[in-house]
């Protein structure tokens, strides 16, 4: 059997998606599928994927209905027991996926597990790293205040995936914030301290449109994560920071922006030592 399934949707992804794919094909751990979902796009991404060659690879086209329901399309499609996510214009280091399965091999009790990461500049320049919380208990604190996963990095059991109950199709946008916190019912979690992803800070990761939308979205996953039990009432507090920056005007919140994108990281970075 397969040991890992990679899903990935890509959305007008052209300039980098073939970079992206690459950095999976030439992984040192080979037993994989790839499921590459070009999600509507109007670039010349279509072209690009059809000229990817390879036995593992996947290539479905299809409407746009966007990044939530495309990876939920494509879990039914997956028959690893390892499912394994990559945005189109990330990419991995060559021994992430050795490094995950071998550790998974050795901790059966985690069904979540992400990595290190570098950001970098849609040049490819490598601009800052990203340190993760690494164990269950540091994670689990941190997860109802902010998302200590890094999307792309990723790996998690099928069984999991599936008793969580994937993503949820009514959010565009953190839907993988929202499945963390169901999941952390279910499972312990870890990151590994190394940076096997590279994340592309592309301009529309970072749009006004997008953060309003993220904004809404955590909002969302923290209620219920604090309605089903998975965290006590009191960490409703945690709730105050989103709140508030939805009633910031669009110009203060950006100008705000580099300073808590800067606190996050401080504070990843804090308690992984």
């Amino acid at each position: 059997m397969t040991r890992v399934s990679v899903l990935m949707s890509v959305y007008n992804g052209e300039p980098w998606v073939r970079q992206a794919i690459e950095s999976v094909l030439v992984q040192t751990f080979s037993d994989f599928e790839f499921f590459v979902v070009d999600d509507g796009s109007t670039d010349g991404t279509a072209g690009v994927l059809d000229a990817c060659s390879d036995p593992r690879l996947r290539i479905f086209h299809q409407p746009r209905v966007g990044l939530t329901r495309s990876l939920n399309r494509t879990i039914p499609l997956a028959a690893a027991p390892l499912v394994a996510r990559m945005d189109a214009d990330d990419m991995s280091h060559p021994e992430r996926f050795a490094r995950q399965v071998a550790f998974l091999d050795a901790h059966p009790e985690v069904g979540l597990l992400g990595t290190g990461c570098e950001t970098i500049a849609p040049s490819g320049e490598v601009i800052g790293t990203v340190a993760p919380l690494v164990d269950d208990a540091a994670i689990r604190r941190a997860l109802i205040r902010m998302n200590p996963f890094v999307h792309s990095s990723v790996m998690v059991r099928r069984q999991i995936l599936e008793e969580a109950g994937g993503y949820d199709e009514s959010l565009p946008v953190a839907q993988d914030y929202d499945l963390w916190l169901r999941a952390s019912r279910l499972t312990r979690m870890a990151n590994l301290p190394e940076p096997l992803v590279q994340r592309r800070l592309t301009p529309g990761r970072v749009s006004n449109v997008l953060e309003t939308d993220r904004l809404r979205a955590e909002v969302r996953a923290k209620v219920r994560a604090l309605q089903t039990g998975a965290y006590p009432l009191w960490c409703a507090v945690f709730l105050a920071k989103p709140i508030l920056s939805l009633a910031l005007p669009v110009a203060v919140r950006r100008r705000l922006r580099p300073l808590f994108s800067r606190e996050r990281s401080e504070r990843a970075a804090f308690h992984t030592r």
